[in-house]
């Protein structure tokens, strides 16, 4: 499937991308000891507010269901989406296109 849309080599880190805006962004937030800058909901307001048309966020389901991100702005947003907004990576590797 073609959908035409223009593409980048561009990698930024939430600071970095600060006062910058994209039609389709794709962030990773996966960690394994702490949360990083979830915990600071200025900065993950930057993340979640630079696309213009549409977001996908790639993460797992161990890392959400820690209690200190569920209490953050980003679980917050992911408690309220609810379990149909997840994907799963074998849905996506099977040619899952929502």
């Amino acid at each position: 499937m073609n959908e035409n849309l223009s593409w980048e080599n561009k990698v930024f880190n939430v600071d970095s991308f600060q006062g910058n805006e994209g039609d389709h962004i794709i962030v990773s937030v996966v960690r394994s000891n702490n949360i990083g800058f979830l915990q600071n909901e200025r900065r993950t307001n930057v993340m979640l507010t630079r696309c213009k048309q549409s977001m996908i966020i790639c993460t797992s389901r161990a890392f959400m269901s820690r209690p200190q991100v569920s209490c953050t702005l980003f679980g917050r947003l992911a408690a309220s989406l609810g379990p149909d907004a997840w994907i799963e990576r074998r849905a996506l590797l099977n040619g899952y296109l929502p």
